[in-house]
């Protein structure tokens, strides 16, 4: 399992755990069969008629190339409405950002886009097939690479990570975590906060057990002082770091 950390503003270092081949290539293969039922629809409306003729007329390309724009242009603009989602992505829990962690900007996108030659299939004829050959270099590329890139994440300077990373939590941590049956939730009010808000506690709380730096610990009274706020108190918790750990674990048992 490869993994990729990422420095807040704060000086605190948070981890990710990046997407792998598999995952990349089944979000592309949903991308692809969005594509599919969308070109047989529109075929559909539009007619099929001529489309396996022998000479295929100015009128038949401009057919084709109606149906296929949505489709040459679906990934970058996707990629840059949604912050690095396309619906494969979205569905599988993926999403493409910068190697410093950061949403990607036009300049990431058109880069991995021209690398993963969607453009072919502005051809009617047979070449587009040069484009199942681009993936397949793609998927092995990035699986000989050390964090899962292909070509055109390289030149774009860009990674795939899983929005919610599977190594927050080891086996012993689930295993002690109390159910509602057996255990009363200190702060009821945790149920507000989202997964990330809680990523970030958890791995704020790791960091000042780690590297006990004045940053890592000027970071967590911060989010500590925040969490309070939101959780309305009148004040927070003499003791912060238990403070962020009750509130995870009042968080999880709320939540699962």
């Amino acid at each position: 399992m490869k993994t990729i950390e990422f420095e807040s503003a704060q000086n605190v270092k948070i981890e990710y755990e990046l997407a792998s081949v598999g995952t990349r290539a089944a979000a592309a293969m949903i991308d692809f069969l969005m594509f599919v039922i969308y070109f047989i629809i529109v075929g559909m409306v539009i007619g099929f008629t001529g489309w396996f003729e022998e000479h295929m007329g100015s009128f038949l390309f401009l057919q084709l190339l109606v149906m296929k724009l949505p489709w040459i242009f679906y990934n970058p603009i996707m990629e840059y409405l949604t912050q690095g989602q396309s619906l494969g992505k979205y569905i599988l829990g993926i999403r493409v950002v910068t190697i410093s962690g950061e949403r990607p900007g036009l300049r990431e996108i058109f880069t991995r886009w021209m690398f993963k030659g969607d453009f072919v299939w502005i051809s009617p004829d047979i070449f587009v097939l040069a484009w199942f050959g681009i993936g397949l270099m793609g998927i092995v590329y990035a699986g000989t690479s050390k964090r899962n890139q292909r070509i055109g994440d390289v030149m774009a300077n860009t990674i795939v990570i899983k929005n919610k990373s599977s190594i927050n939590y080891s086996l012993r941590d689930v295993l002690s975590i109390k159910s509602q049956e057996n255990y009363t939730p200190e702060y009821p009010g945790a149920i507000r906060f989202t997964d990330e808000d809680m990523l970030l506690i958890k791995s704020t709380i790791q960091r000042v057990k780690q590297y006990s730096n004045p940053e890592t610990k000027k970071f967590a009274i911060e989010l500590a002082d925040k969490s309070a706020q939101l959780l309305g108190l009148s004040k927070t918790p003499e003791k912060r770091l238990k403070f962020l750990q009750t509130l995870l674990q009042d968080y999880v048992v709320l939540t699962r």
